[in-house]
Parts: structure tokens; C-alpha cells; sequence
């Protein structure tokens, strides 16, 4: 004999309608805040304007003396905190839906709901955490070398945001559309590589930070890992290739098929171990960006470059492991 299905709540539909409304006005908001962004990327860098007299001036007064091909990584995080932000919103509809719609009432699918609330809470709290981070950044009035190792940690939270969001889908996919739970898999994972790449590209701008005054720049430069810019490009896509292994190796084991089966203890694990990571990189970040004491500025160091990106992405593989 069929069962007959069970009926949704009568407000299920005013709610889709509500979290729809919602979405639109968040994704207008971070349509805006790119193009802004954008621009404000493409404006700081340093130009040569030649005067009439035939002499040429920088634009930038508290830039080092560079003629062309500089970013400020200040105006840059502060127009993509907002951004930021803006994804968490987007999880907080996803969440009230999710509480909202009667899942299928099985056994084997309740870790499943408890893994997709876990994912997109943790969301919420990582995209938050990241944003008042990149707006600390943003306030900065000079551009000291510790900017960019508390970038790679503020990254940390803004990255797991995303991650947590798409893999918050594929455990939904996994319920309502099974045969395409792969698809979202292997998409959250390309979404975490792009943004372990764009934490990367951040060590191509650490040459140019420090002190302004040239005899003390002269002095300070030496004592740092990267003192170039050849030095920078290079070591930014070195620490790129290393960091992408991980995650991509979890593509790999998820095309294949391997994996395991969300647990209750397994859902733990994984949505505590987003937090801790979340945690840990936001306030490591804001501990970056504490000014020294002693008025030597701190640098961005080997250990900083390659841990933040490959703590990401090695949550990737855990992620592309344990989703159902």
C-alpha cells in the first residue's frame, strides 16, 4: 500500500517567498559591494603623474618609493568586509528554512540535518569573525609589514564561510537530490581552492610594507623572509601549488567514490573542528595586527605563509571525506 506523503506547513510557501526576498536583497548588496571593491583596488595603485613642468609626483604620500605595480592591501580588505558579512546573512534564511521544513522523518537522515545546521551556523559565525577582522585591517593608517600574515589569518574564517555554506547544500543535496550530492561536493571544494588561492596571492604584496623611512628600510629589510618582489611572486605561487594538493586530493577521493558515512560522532568532529579553525584564525589574525613595542615591525614569516593556507585546505579534505 503507498504512503500517502505528508502535507507541508501552510506557511511553508510565505516562508520560501520571505527567504527568496531575502537572498535578492543580499546578493544586490554584495553585487554593489564588489563593484566598489573592484574599484577601489584599481584606484590604489600608485600611478606617475607627469606636471607641466615636466616633473613627476607620486600620487600615493605614504607609499615606498615604487613607480608602478603597487597595491594597498587596506583599501582591499576593508571593501571585502562587507562582502563577508554579506554571506552570513545569506545563512541565516538557510537556517530558519532549514528548522522550518519537515525533513524525512528517517533515522539515517538525522545527522544529516544536524550536520547541515552545524555547517551553516559555524557560516555565520566564520563570515562575522572575518569581517570585523579585514575592517580592523582596513582602519590601519600605515602600511606596516604585519598586514599581510594577519590578512592570511583573517582569510582563515572568510574562506571556511564559504566552504561550510556549499558544503551545507551537498548535505541538503544529499537528502532531496542524491544523485547530484557529488556535483555539490566537488563545487565546495572548487570554491575553497579559489579562495585558498586568493589567500596566496596576498605574499605577492608583502615586499613592498614596512617602514617608509628609507635608512630604516635599509636596515629592517635584511632581517625579513621576503625581501623582493621576484622573491614574492615566486614564493606566492609556491605556497599556492603546496596549498591546493589537499584539497584537490579530496576532489580525487570524492570522484572516486570513497568516503564515509556521517556519524553523530563524525558530525561533531567536523562542524568543532570548522569552529576551532574559524576561531583560532580570527583571533590569531587580530593578534597579528597588534603594533610592536619595541618599534621593530614583524614581517610576514615562513611558517605564517604557508600554515593559514594549508590549514584551509586541509579542512577541505577532511570535508570532502565526511560529507555524506
Amino acid at each position: 500500500m503507498n504512503e500517502v506523503p505528508s502535507e507541508r506547513p501552510r506557511g511553508a510557501s510565505a516562508r520560501a517567498v520571505a527567504v527568496a526576498g531575502v537572498a535578492v536583497v543580499v546578493i544586490g548588496v554584495i553585487a554593489r559591494q564588489a563593484r566598489s571593491g573592484a574599484s577601489g583596488n584599481w584606484s590604489t595603485r600608485t600611478r606617475v603623474v607627469t606636471s607641466t613642468n615636466n616633473q613627476a609626483c607620486h600620487v600615493s604620500q605614504t607609499s615606498p618609493a615604487v613607480m608602478e605595480g603597487r597595491y594597498d592591501i587596506r583599501r582591499g580588505t576593508a571593501a571585502y568586509a562587507p562582502i563577508t558579512g554579506a554571506i552570513g546573512a545569506l545563512a541565516v534564511p538557510a537556517i530558519i528554512l532549514l528548522f522550518t521544513v519537515q525533513p524525512k522523518p528517517t533515522v539515517q537522515h538525522a545527522p544529516f540535518i544536524a550536520l547541515a545546521a552545524g555547517l551553516l551556523i559555524v557560516a555565520m559565525i566564520a563570515s562575522f569573525t572575518g569581517a570585523i577582522g579585514m575592517a580592523a585591517i582596513g582602519a590601519e593608517l600605515d602600511p606596516t609589514a604585519n598586514l599581510v600574515p594577519a590578512t592570511l589569518f583573517l582569510a582563515i574564517p572568510v574562506v571556511v564561510s564559504i566552504v561550510t555554506v556549499l558544503g551545507a547544500f551537498e548535505v541538503l543535496a544529499s537528502i532531496y537530490l542524491p544523485a547530484s550530492k557529488t556535483l555539490f561536493a566537488l563545487i565546495a571544494a572548487a570554491a575553497g581552492i579559489s579562495g585558498v588561492f586568493f589567500m596566496a596571492f596576498a605574499i605577492g604584496d608583502c615586499w613592498q610594507l614596512g617602514p617608509t623611512s628609507d635608512s630604516e628600510r635599509d636596515r629592517w629589510l635584511p632581517t625579513q623572509w621576503i625581501q623582493t618582489k621576484a622573491q614574492a611572486y615566486r614564493w606566492a605561487q609556491l605556497v599556492t601549488l603546496a596549498s591546493i594538493v589537499p584539497a584537490a586530493s579530496g576532489m580525487v577521493i570524492r570522484i572516486a567514490g570513497a568516503g564515509a558515512t556521517p556519524s553523530s560522532s563524525s558530525v561533531d568532529w567536523l562542524v568543532g573542528s570548522a569552529l576551532v579553525l574559524v576561531l583560532v584564525g580570527g583571533f590569531w589574525g587580530i593578534f597579528r595586527t597588534e603594533h610592536p613595542l619595541d618599534g621593530i615591525q614583524k614581517g610576514l614569516r615562513p611558517y605564517e605563509a604557508f600554515g593559514t593556507t594549508l590549514a584551509v585546505s586541509f579542512y577541505i579534505l577532511f570535508l570532502m571525506i565526511t560529507l555524506p
